[in-house]
């Protein structure tokens, strides 16, 4: 009876965007260069607090002494622990992203199976009542924990990376103007590094979310998944990822694919969830059908990744 009541599985909207974190995650890498330009100011007028003077052969002298250089750095090295670990290791600002990407894949997750499965469907009570439920909470301070370690990280490059530039300038004897452009590219590798760290992060949130569902749905209530990869195939597109697409793994098989060979790190990707018989066949074939010839028209486009 279930089985003649179930629904294909919910497919994303924009295939360019599977996750549909895109929105999300351009407005945490805004944040992170708001952030990085906070920095990047305060180094500057680090610099500007070490008094210089033009000297032979175009170089400048700096008076400057260890007291003095240890409380400009002091100071700096304090804002950037300000500014990248704001609300510290409960209310970190970025956990915000966060959050709100583990809560849309749980949601995407809960809807995409309760149309499969009735079963589900009547066991589930609602989204909120999973997004309040202990496990969840659970995944979520582990997920946090390790987003502010992440956090921390970043933090102590981007002390080590500034005063590493500022210090050198000076030691050099660099005019100052130039030293304040030296900061100025650092901030923006600073920006990169940030923005590698915001995609991956809101990303795998939201897919850790999904997987969690998705093997939480299967212990409670017997169903019988496997999680469709969708790659969203672009010109960018690592080759390794590109030929998942439209192919059924476990929930395992998934999780041990991302935790290698940085697989996890600026991934587009994303899994759907997909109800299969005793024999591991997709309830819908046509739907994996579909995405099957989506693989081989794109493939057509010449892109890298479809080069054999």
């Amino acid at each position: 009876m279930a089985t003649k009541k179930t629904k294909p599985p919910i497919l994303p909207r924009n295939y360019q965007d599977p996750t549909g974190a895109d929105a999300l995650e351009r407005r945490a890498m805004k944040d992170f260069a708001r952030r990085m330009n906070k920095i990047g100011k305060a180094y500057k007028s680090a610099l500007d607090k070490i008094p210089s003077s033009l000297a032979v052969n175009a170089r400048y002298e700096y008076q400057l002494n260890p007291t003095l250089l240890s409380i400009i750095l002091n100071d700096a090295t304090y804002l950037v622990d300000q500014v990248l670990l704001e609300g510290g290791d409960y209310g970190l600002w970025f956990n915000d992203y966060v959050d709100l990407a583990a809560e849309k894949g749980t949601g995407q997750s809960f809807y995409n199976l309760s149309q499969q499965s009735p079963v589900y469907a009547a066991g589930r009570e609602s989204l909120a009542a999973i997004l309040a439920s202990d496990p969840y909470q659970q995944r979520m301070a582990l997920v946090r924990a390790r987003v502010f370690e992440e956090m921390k990280g970043l933090s102590a490059d981007v002390k080590r990376d500034m005063a590493r530039v500022l210090t050198d300038g000076v030691g050099r004897g660099l005019n100052p103007v130039e030293v304040a452009r030296n900061l100025t590219q650092q901030t923006g590798i600073e920006k990169r590094r940030a923005n590698r760290i915001a995609r991956t992060e809101v990303t795998t949130a939201l897919r850790r979310a999904k997987w969690d569902e998705d093997q939480e749905a299967d212990d409670l209530y017997g169903l019988k998944t496997m999680l469709l990869h969708i790659s969203a195939l672009s010109p960018t597109t690592r080759r390794n990822h590109a030929v998942r697409h439209a192919h059924l793994y476990t929930n395992e098989q998934v999780r041990d694919w991302y935790s290698v060979d940085g697989n996890s790190i600026n991934c587009k990707c994303s899994q759907q969830s997909v109800l299969v018989d005793d024999d591991g066949k997709p309830m819908f074939p046509d739907t994996i059908n579909k995405f099957k010839q989506e693989y081989k028209a794109m493939q057509a486009r010449g892109y890298a990744w479809a080069e054999k």
